[in-house]
Order: structure tokens, then sequence, then C-alpha cells
């Protein structure tokens, strides 16, 4: 399997089931949060709504409401795994120097990127697209 590197900062997985996505994000660090993005609400962070998200790192909108609230954030988010249980039509933008992507993730694919070399976004409307994100932190 291809390591993440600073030439290739993401990896796009073609045919993984949950299991496997799963073991191999634990095989490159301590997972730090496992989460589902998709439309759960209309309120709150916008991994769980129906809106576009602009280029951005994991952690840094966590790490900001926690300090507005006076409250620690204590996730290093070195590497992000999305592995898609559920497609739709929407768009995960990824950007790293002056090179960009647009990936339309299917069921059973996993897109693996370095948070601090790469923004990602989201374009179109989620719609029934459910992912399985996880946040890990180097070893």
């Amino acid at each position: 399997m291809e390591d993440l590197s600073e030439k290739r900062p993401w990896i796009l997985m073609p045919a993984f089931t949950a299991d496997q996505f799963l073991l191999h994000m634990i095989s490159l660090g301590e997972p730090e949060e496992v989460t589902l993005v998709g439309v759960f609400g209309d309120r709150g962070r916008g991994s769980r709504q129906d809106v576009e998200l602009p280029l951005h790192r994991d952690g840094e909108y966590s790490a900001r409401k926690a300090a507005e609230a006076g409250l620690p954030f204590d996730k290093q988010v070195d590497i992000v795994g999305l592995y898609c249980i559920r497609e739709s039509s929407t768009i995960t933008s990824l950007a790293w120097g002056s090179e960009s992507l647009d990936i339309n993730l299917k069921q059973g694919q996993a897109l693996i990127f370095d948070n601090n070399l790469c923004l990602h976004g989201r374009k179109g409307e989620v719609g029934d697209r459910i992912l399985l994100r996880v946040w890990v932190k180097r070893r």
C-alpha cells in the first residue's frame, strides 16, 4: 500500500471494506476521532449539514469553537481518512501546494490524505451521502 508523502499527500483506495479501511487507518497512527459525516441536521458542524464546505483543515473549526467556549482541544489531526458508505453527486476537493483535485467518492472507496499538507472541501448537494471519517495522529 502506498504511503503518504509530500509528493503524494493523498491516496484513493478504489475498493475497500469498512473493516479494511479502519484497520488501515489504525496502522497509520493513533486514532483521535471516528465520526459519521452526512446530513443529520440543519445546525451545528458543517460535516452534519447539507452545505458546501470551503477548503479547510480538519480540526481547525473544532479547535476554534473550543477556544471560544474556553475549553481545550487536545486532538492532533495529522491524517484524515474518508470512507464512502453511501455515495451521491457530492464532490470532495483537495488542494496541496499549487495542485488540486476533485473526486466524487463512490461506495467502498477511501480517500486518505495528510491533513498538514492538504486542504479539503465539499461541493454540491450532500443528499444521502454518508462517510466514515477517521482522524489519526502520527506515531
